[in-house]
Parts: C-alpha cells; sequence; structure tokens
C-alpha cells in the first residue's frame, strides 16, 4: 500500500512539473532511442496499414506541377523553378517561378520518382518514408518537452490520425515534407538547447534551412526557433541570457544563412517577388480569417479541449456555452452561419489561450501560441486551405496536451482513444473518396483521348490537375492561349473540375459539337477543396468533356 501510494505521488508531482514548465526534464534525463521507436510504433503501423493500400493512386490536384518541377531539376538542377506552365486552365501560362515562388525542396526529393519512371507508387512510398521521419520526430519531441510514454504514444497517433495529416500523405506534395522537415528541426533544437551537442545544432540549422525551401510559409520557424532557445520573456533576463550564451543561437543563425544560400542559389534573374494578383489580394483575407480560426474548432480538438478545461477549473464563459447552443441546430444546415460560428469557436480558444499565457508569462505557451500563428500570412493568398496549418498541428496537441492536464489519467485517455478513432475515420473517409476522384480523372483521360488519338485524330487538352500529367500520356496535345490552337475537326477534351465557365477552354471555340461526357458519382461521399475536406453529394463540376470544333 505504501509502495502504491508513493509511486502515486510521484506520478503527481512528475505531472505538476510538466504542467508547469514542460520543458524542464529533457535536460535532466537521456533520451532513449529505444522508447521513442517503441513509443511511436503504434503510429508508424497506423500510417503505414491506412497508406500502404493507396500506394498506386492516380496524381490528383497540384501533384503534376511538383512533378514537373522534379522533371526540371532532372535537366537543370540549379533551376527547378524555370519552365514554362499553363495552370488555371491554360490561363496562366507562365514560368513556374512567376506563378507560385518558392517551395522547391519537394522537386528535389521526387527526382529519384521522376528518374525511375514516374509511377504513382514510387511518388507515394517516398511520402511514406517522409511520414515514417515526422512520427520519430514528433515522439522524440514530445519526450524532449518532459512529457512521458503515453503522452509520445498518444501525441504521435493524434498526429497522425487527425486530417489532413493521412490525405496530404497520399499526394506528391510538399506538405507532409515540410512537416517532417519542421519537426526534426524543432527536435533538434530542443536537444541543442537540452545538451549543446554540435552535431544537434548542425542538424538544427539544417532542417530549419530546408524547412522555408519546403514551404515558404516556414521561414517563419527561424524567429519561432530563437524564441524558443530564450529561457523567459522577461526583457531583463532575455538581455542578460544574450550577453552570456548568444552562441546558443548559432544554429539559428546558419539555418538563416542556409535558408538565404538556397533562395540566391535557385533565384532566377527575373524572379518576380510577389505571385500574380490572380492568386493574391486583401479580398481573400476575410475568408481565410474565418478558415484558419474555424480549424481549431475543427477538425483541430484545441477549442474542444479549451472548452473542457473551461468547465474543469468551473470558469465557463457564458458566451462559450452560448454559441455551443447555437450551434447545435446549425449543425443540422450546411450554411455560412455555422462557418462564422465555428470560427468564433476558434477564436475564442485562440484569445483565451493568448490571455492566459501573457497573464502567466509563461515562455512555452507562448512558444507554442507563435508556432501555431505561423499560417497567418497565407490570408493574403487565395484560400488557405488545413493542409497549410499541417506543419503546426504538433503545436495544437501541446497546447491539448496542457489544457488536459487537470484531469484524470482515466478521462484523458479515454478522450484521446475516441478523438484518434474519430479522426482516422473521417481520415479513411477522406482516403477512399480521393483515390476514387483521382482514379475517376485518369480514367476519363484515357477513355475520352486514347482512342481518338489510336485512330488517327487530333486531340488536344486545356487543363491542370489530372490532364496536366495523364491527358498527355493519353496522347493529347495542350493548347493554350497565344499558343498551339485546334483546327476545325479537331477534338478536345475539358474538366469542370479544375475551373469552368469564363475559365473553360471552351470559351475560345464557341462552335462545338459535345462528343462524349463523363462524370463521376461519388459512392462513399465526395472530397471537398474547402473546409470540410469531405461531405456527400454530386457536384456538376465533377465532369469531363470531349467536344469537336466546327
Amino acid at each position: 500500500m505504501r509502495k502504491t501510494t508513493r509511486n502515486t505521488n510521484m506520478e503527481t508531482n512528475e505531472k505538476a512539473e510538466v504542467a508547469t514548465n514542460p520543458t524542464a526534464p529533457a535536460a535532466l534525463r537521456k533520451i532513449s532511442a529505444a522508447a521513442v521507436l517503441a513509443s511511436a510504433l503504434p503510429a508508424l503501423l497506423l500510417a503505414t496499414v491506412c497508406l500502404l493500400p493507396w500506394l498506386n493512386k492516380p496524381y490528383f490536384i497540384d501533384d503534376s506541377f511538383f512533378l514537373a518541377q522534379a522533371q526540371q531539376i532532372v535537366k537543370h538542377p540549379m533551376h527547378p523553378m524555370d519552365f514554362d506552365i499553363c495552370w488555371d486552365n491554360s490561363l496562366n501560362c507562365e514560368k513556374a517561378y512567376v506563378l507560385t515562388p518558392g517551395n522547391a525542396l519537394l522537386g528535389y526529393v521526387l527526382v529519384p520518382t521522376v528518374l525511375g519512371g514516374a509511377h504513382e507508387w514510387m511518388a507515394h512510398l517516398t511520402q511514406l518514408v517522409l511520414v515514417w521521419i515526422a512520427i520519430i520526430a514528433m515522439t522524440s519531441l514530445i519526450f524532449r518537452f518532459g512529457w512521458n510514454r503515453w503522452h509520445a504514444t498518444a501525441g504521435a497517433l493524434l498526429l497522425v490520425a487527425i486530417p489532413p495529416f493521412l490525405h496530404m500523405a497520399s499526394t506528391a506534395m510538399p506538405d507532409i515534407l515540410a512537416t517532417a522537415v519542421a519537426l526534426v528541426a524543432m527536435e533538434r533544437l530542443a536537444a541543442w538547447k537540452a545538451e549543446q551537442k554540435w552535431i544537434q545544432g548542425v542538424a538544427a540549422a539544417i532542417a530549419l534551412g530546408l524547412a522555408g525551401f519546403a514551404r515558404s510559409h516556414l521561414a517563419l520557424l527561424l524567429p519561432l526557433a530563437a524564441f524558443f532557445l530564450l529561457d523567459s520573456v522577461n526583457p531583463r533576463e532575455i538581455l542578460e541570457q544574450l550577453r552570456r550564451k548568444l552562441w546558443l543561437w548559432t544554429p539559428v543563425f546558419a539555418g538563416f544563412g542556409i535558408l538565404l544560400a538556397l533562395i540566391l542559389a535557385i533565384r532566377e534573374h527575373n524572379l518576380a517577388l510577389n505571385p500574380p494578383t490572380l492568386v493574391t489580394g486583401s479580398r481573400y483575407i476575410f475568408v481565410n480569417l474565418l478558415s484558419y480560426l474555424l480549424y481549431f474548432a475543427f477538425p483541430l480538438p484545441l477549442a474542444a479541449c479549451w472548452l473542457a478545461n473551461r468547465f474543469k477549473t468551473k470558469r465557463p464563459s457564458l458566451v462559450f456555452i452560448l454559441i455551443v447552443l447555437i450551434l447545435i441546430p446549425l449543425f443540422l444546415h450546411w450554411t455560412f452561419l455555422m462557418v462564422f460560428f465555428l470560427a468564433i469557436l476558434g477564436l475564442y480558444a485562440l484569445a483565451g489561450l493568448s490571455f492566459q499565457t501573457l497573464r502567466s508569462r509563461d515562455h512555452f505557451g507562448l512558444f507554442l501560441l507563435l508556432w501555431i500563428l505561423i499560417p497567418l500570412p497565407i490570408v493574403y493568398y487565395v484560400h488557405l486551405p488545413i493542409k497549410y496549418l499541417l506543419p503546426c498541428i504538433p503545436a495544437v496537441i501541446f497546447l491539448s496536451f496542457r489544457l488536459m492536464d487537470g484531469f484524470s489519467i482515466r478521462a484523458v485517455r479515454i478522450a484521446a482513444s475516441a478523438l484518434i478513432a474519430a479522426s482516422t475515420t473521417y481520415s479513411l473517409l477522406i482516403l477512399q473518396s480521393d483515390a476514387q476522384f483521382a482514379e475517376f480523372g485518369r480514367d476519363a483521360m484515357n477513355r475520352l483521348i486514347s482512342p481518338h488519338v489510336a485512330a488517327g485524330e487530333k486531340v488536344w487538352f486545356g487543363g491542370q490537375y489530372w490532364s496536366y500529367w495523364y491527358a498527355p500520356q493519353a496522347g493529347a496535345t495542350l493548347t493554350y492561349p497565344g499558343g498551339p490552337q485546334p483546327n476545325p475537326g479537331d477534338l478536345l477534351v475539358v474538366g469542370l473540375f479544375g475551373g469552368g465557365g469564363a475559365h473553360s477552354p471552351l470559351e475560345r471555340f464557341p462552335h462545338r459539337t459535345l462528343v462524349e461526357a463523363i462524370s463521376q458519382n461519388h459512392r462513399f461521399g465526395r472530397i471537398y477543396n474547402g473546409l470540410w475536406m469531405w461531405g456527400f453529394g454530386d457536384s456538376e463540376t465533377d465532369r469531363y468533356e470531349l467536344w469537336r470544333i466546327d
């Protein structure tokens, strides 16, 4: 009985220490590689089991852009963005570095895929390796921040389960790469802060430099890393630490130098400083802010954990309760009001956490809040999908751990298990629907193009997404304003999903006859580019058409 009581007291004391300063234990104990791998194993198995069935999933959405980037790197390694690409249904035919500056690291990672024949399974297997790296780095980072094995296992599982991790891992886009590099950077930086081994500092510097090369907004990891290395938010104590230990920031300075060198090395002479006005502008800020705040309420668990914490501490806000009551009927209707109130929930949780953290001068809490603010500059972009928050989900998980710290171990484990199960189920629904939609595009290209090319007819295409990769493989030729044009009697394939109406190449050819059309019928729901990622119902835009030019 005494032994049980003593163990309970030790566990309580350890939990209290973690709650007040979760980075403290990292400097006091060695992080075991065996413990990291054992704790990461459930998440590694979950990710592998969920992703292996989709190794041959067709390329989709922006995959073809990064595959084209890899093809360019094979020919000109120092000019990864210096190639012409026609996007937005060929309305934007320009250099890739004008359309989207930066984000070039994945192109280099996909070079083996391109050299090996660009088979889908090669790109997806590459992503799976990046997934494993992200999981192991996440598990080690949890230990570095002072949490125990249960937190390490649960945190890694949550990283995998919460959308859009598995969904993005089934693509050839750079978000899993960015997440893996960001986690490695933070884990090595935490090791460097605790142990000051130069091999750790070198690894942290390289990862910090590469992060902004994987996704441009992750350049903000550099100032975040500089803040993390501080021991306090007190200005006097900060100045004293800088005076005594300026060398501690060597990985940050080196990381900045690496990123700057990479940018200068691949920079084209006429590189545009800003993307086209078609995809940027102040008109996008409000909707993107709503999206950003909504994600903290769904599918991320931050708002739910904040609400639970408020009730646990017997300080629930009347405004918060009213919002929840309003949301109940709104969930029955897919309306803008539901989006607006979910965004309010996210804003309330974020504002409450910020106020609490600043009032208590909590350095580690402020570090986590700054981490989740990294995607904010993207509000100026045409859209802010949740994939841009993927490298920040670890910080959301850490904040959730802290908010749930006052609950019993049993309650926390039940809640975490339920969240992992529900999130995994939702992710699998997204994966299933996304794979079916990708197969629809590839099959439509083959069915609409290949027979006519085999019969000696000329087939043209003018789109993006599937078309840009699979239409040329089927024998079609790209047409765009100012470029090659179909002649009367030629055929033109058009996809409505990537943009129809005024954005359709058909607008250039008013005299035409419909030959064939293929529509997608969704059996397990459909994916959405918007806030929910998955839902029910068919869409008139999920359609490919073949027209003959008169």
